[in-house]
């Protein structure tokens, strides 16, 4: 492994690392090395968890990217103190956020519409925001898959 940490961060993002590689560098000392390493797939909960523990704050959006990232680890993330606003945006995008993770990213202004049209979360929710004062997030919840359909039908004239 070279001795420069910028030189590591280059390889870590290559996503047709092999295995043995991408561990070490999920192993690495330097910040910069693990948030590039962090959304790799293939990564385990294990190993998320120790990048977010070494490194904290300065990780753990790219820990909320790795599209292995368990449930828990990402309803965890959301709770982080102090908060890691982009954090809330990647667990909204993500595919096992649970209905506890996106109510926190409906607080954050930014991540609201995406945690909007995630299918996870409760339709008592989704119907609610059809009445939110942003229009992105009107249009998020209305394009919800778990958007219920009688309540569809209520929406048409």
């Amino acid at each position: 492994m070279s001795a420069n940490p910028s030189v590591r961060m280059l390889l870590a993002q290559r996503r047709d690392l092999p295995p043995e590689i991408r561990d070490v560098l999920a192993e690495d000392v330097d910040a910069k090395v693990v948030k590039s390493i962090a959304p790799h797939p293939g990564l385990s909960d294990v190993q998320l968890r120790a990048m977010v523990a070494r490194h904290g704050s300065r990780v753990l959006a790219r820990v909320a990217a790795n599209p292995d990232a368990t449930a828990k680890l990402l309803e965890e993330l959301t709770q982080h103190r102090p908060p890691v606003q982009k954090v809330f945006r990647e667990v909204a995008r993500h595919r096992n956020a649970t209905a506890a993770a996106l109510a926190a990213c409906l607080a954050d202004r930014r991540a609201r519409p995406l945690a909007a049209c995630h299918g996870a979360l409760p339709s008592t929710v989704i119907v609610g925001l059809l009445d939110d004062e942003d229009w992105q997030v009107v249009k998020a919840a209305a394009a919800n898959p778990s958007l219920p359909r009688s309540v569809m039908s209520r929406l048409i004239p």
